[in-house]
Formats: structure tokens, C-alpha cells, sequence
């Protein structure tokens, strides 16, 4: 049975949010804070899918070739360090957030002309007179013996832009500001249905309840393309991407950049902690298995980052993140429906875009002035291809 944790007498909500990562999260945040009745619903604990992984590097676009798309990223991760202050003022707590900047190792000489242009673009795009945001290009350097300067023939890149923060303290931080706003909390409550009802909108649980709401917000994960592809007939919408990632105790000092060589990252936490990752795997057989992939990881780390020598590994995860075909998130009210509106495909920029998805989602779902322009590749009706009910 579903189990609200903190009780209503109702079972008709304004808004109910299927799915409770960090898209939904902050959906329900942000329609809570419109004075909406909101209840988030999830068939496992809160925060335990996609969005329960460990790395948490929050990263903008390259500067080339610039468009909308890379805009609306720089703005949401530019504004992440006042979402972070305002969260962890209501809740009392962390979420591990810290604009520790970027490193990429420079093996070749291409390379590290083509990071020069990006540093110049940068100084425009990311409008470094006014930010203080930079990309630059530096000698090599160990960094302390943080990286590993045999990797760093032609020197190495930084960006002060990018962050990191950790995932789980995140979502437990959005999870607590949602039950202090007054939203009602289902865990381990499977949706098995959906259905619309031209104003308003059914939902019907596992165990055989049903819940109505003047909204529905279809935002759990990679389960949500295949809600959609029944509501409209349209297929093939998203897949979801097995990925798989590791946490070690380090004992790094504070202060420390995320370091990104192709294929690896290796994210500094707090309290000596490191996160590695991670793996994308389009095919898959168990979505929580790790395997001989997450060891090649960790060997990839190791050359990159000398400090993860004889370091302890604390867990290894997987977990499956959505992707749409299209690859960008899917935001907006399905084509021909006033009460189902889809958020997710955040796949690996859902964290620093969340709160972004959340804003344009509040003003559309409450009907508000619109303060965010949201990028046409986002838009629900692009996925669907402008398509109403039942046509393919």
C-alpha cells in the first residue's frame, strides 16, 4: 500500500507527480510553492532511481557551436549556487554542492589548440567580464599529484564554472522541503495507469487505488517514455542507459577540481570521498549488477588520478538513466491533452538543469507569466512530433 508521510483527507490533488528524481522533485517543489495541492508518488523510495547515483558533476556545454540548447544550461547551472542556498536554508541541510571548477588533460597537441578557441569563445558565451566564468589553457602540472601530468604533455584545461554536488543529498534535501511544504509523500506505490479525463486526470495504483488531480506530471525516468507511448500511440520515444559508477574514500583535501578524460570522471566530495564514473550502456540485462565495465573505470581513474592509488572502495552502483531519442528532455503538456504534462530524459544533465525544468514546468502547470524560454528541442511537441492522441 501507498504510504503518505504526512496525512491529507483527500485523494484528488492539484497536481500529482509521478516519479520522485530529481525532476520530480522539483516539480513538486515549485508547484508547492504556488500554493498547488501536490502529492508525489513513486513505486520505490523516493530519490532511489536514476537520480540515487553517485558522481554529481555538474558541467556546462563546450563553448562551440552555441546555441539555445547550451544557453539555457549555462543559465540553469549559473543559478544552481542560489538554488542551493535557498534549499539548504528551508531544509537544514546539505546538499554537497561547490563550484570546484574542471580539469581536462591536454595528450595532444590538437587538443589543446582546440581548447584554446574554446577558451576565447568562452570569454564571450560564458560572458566572462561580467561572470568572472573563464576556460583557460595552463602548463603542465600535477596539481599536487591530484593529476596525473604524463596525461598532460600539452598542459591541461580548467573551467571555473563547473560544480559538483552529491546526488543523494540532493534529492534527501528536495524530498524534505516537499513534506515541509505540505506535499503528500507515496513511496513503494507503483503507477499502472493513467488515464486522461479531458479536465483532470486518473491515476491507478498497484494495489488498486486510484488518485485524481487536475495535473499529472509524467516524471519517473526512463518509465516514463513507455506511460507516454501508451497515452499517445506514438513509439520508440526514449530508452533507458544503464550507467555505472563508484564511490571511494580518497582523503583528498578540500578544494580539488573534477578531473575528465574522456571516457572517466573522477568528482572530489566532501569528506575525502571520490566518486568515479561512469559507463553508458544502451544494453542491458540487470539494471543494478555491476560488473567487469565499472573495474575498467576505476583503472581509467587510476591512471588519471594518482591520489586514488590504495584508496578504499566504499560501493559500486548502477542504475539506469532515461534518454530520449531525440536525446534532449522531454518538457510539456502531451499534444492534444490541457492534463498530462511529461518532464523527464534528463539523462546525465538532469541535476544541473532540474531546477530550470521545475520553473517553465510551474508556469505552464499554474498557468503563470512565462520568466524562462525553453529551448525548442525540449519541447514535448518536438519529441511527439506535434502529434495528438492515438496518431503515429
Amino acid at each position: 500500500m501507498p504510504s503518505p508521510l504526512n496525512s491529507s483527507s483527500s485523494t484528488h490533488f492539484d497536481c500529482l507527480v509521478v516519479g520522485g528524481g530529481v525532476f520530480g522533485l522539483s516539480i513538486a517543489r515549485a508547484c508547492l510553492g504556488e500554493g498547488m495541492s501536490v502529492a508525489l508518488v513513486d513505486k520505490q523510495e523516493i530519490g532511489q532511481g536514476a537520480s540515487y547515483g553517485l558522481l554529481g558533476a555538474l558541467l556546462p556545454h563546450m563553448s562551440e557551436r552555441w546555441n539555445e540548447k547550451k544557453e539555457f544550461q549555462f543559465n540553469a547551472l549559473k543559478n544552481l549556487s542560489e538554488v542551493k542556498v535557498l534549499l539548504e536554508e528551508e531544509t537544514g541541510l546539505s546538499i554537497g554542492y561547490d563550484r570546484c571548477g574542471r580539469v581536462v588533460p591536454l595528450g595532444t597537441e590538437a587538443l589543446r589548440e582546440r581548447h584554446e578557441v574554446r577558451s576565447k569563445e568562452a570569454e564571450v558565451l560564458w560572458h566572462g567580464a561580467e561572470t568572472g566564468y573563464y576556460h583557460k589553457v595552463f602548463p603542465q602540472d600535477d596539481l599536487g599529484g591530484w593529476l596525473n601530468a604524463e596525461l598532460c604533455p600539452e598542459g591541461y584545461a580548467f573551467d571555473n564554472f563547473s560544480a559538483r554536488a552529491n546526488p543523494r543529498a540532493y534529492c534527501e534535501a528536495a524530498r524534505a522541503s516537499v513534506i515541509k511544504r505540505g506535499g503528500v509523500v507515496m513511496e513503494n506505490a507503483e503507477v499502472v495507469d493513467v488515464k486522461d479525463l479531458g479536465e483532470g486526470a486518473q491515476v491507478t495504483l498497484a494495489s488498486g487505488e486510484t488518485l485524481s488531480a487536475g495535473l499529472v506530471v509524467l516524471s519517473a525516468g526512463y518509465k516514463s517514455f513507455p506511460m507516454i507511448e501508451a497515452l499517445t500511440g506514438i513509439e520508440d520515444l526514449g530508452i533507458g542507459v544503464k550507467g555505472q559508477a563508484l564511490i571511494a574514500k580518497v582523503g583528498q583535501k578540500p578544494g580539488l577540481p573534477v578531473l575528465y578524460d574522456r571516457t572517466v570522471y573522477v568528482v572530489p566530495h566532501d569528506d575525502g570521498v571520490c566518486a568515479i564514473g561512469s559507463t553508458t550502456e544502451e544494453e542491458w540485462d540487470d539494471e543494478h549488477s555491476t560488473d567487469d565495465r565499472c573495474d575498467e573505470i576505476w583503472a581509467k581513474a587510476l591512471n588519471l588520478c594518482p591520489m586514488l592509488e590504495g584508496a578504499e572502495i566504499m560501493q559500486r552502483w548502477a542504475g539506469i538513466r532515461p534518454k530520449a531519442t531525440k536525446r534532449d528532455p522531454m518538457v510539456g503538456f502531451l499534444p492534444g491533452s490541457k492534463s498530462i504534462f511529461a518532464a523527464t530524459g534528463g539523462f546525465k544533465i538532469g541535476f544541473g538543469l532540474a531546477h530550470a525544468i521545475a520553473q517553465v514546468s510551474v508556469e505552464r502547470l499554474a498557468k503563470l507569466e512565462p520568466t524562462l524560454k525553453l529551448p525548442d528541442s525540449f519541447e514535448a511537441s518536438s519529441h511527439l512530433n506535434g502529434k495528438a492522441w492515438g496518431q503515429k
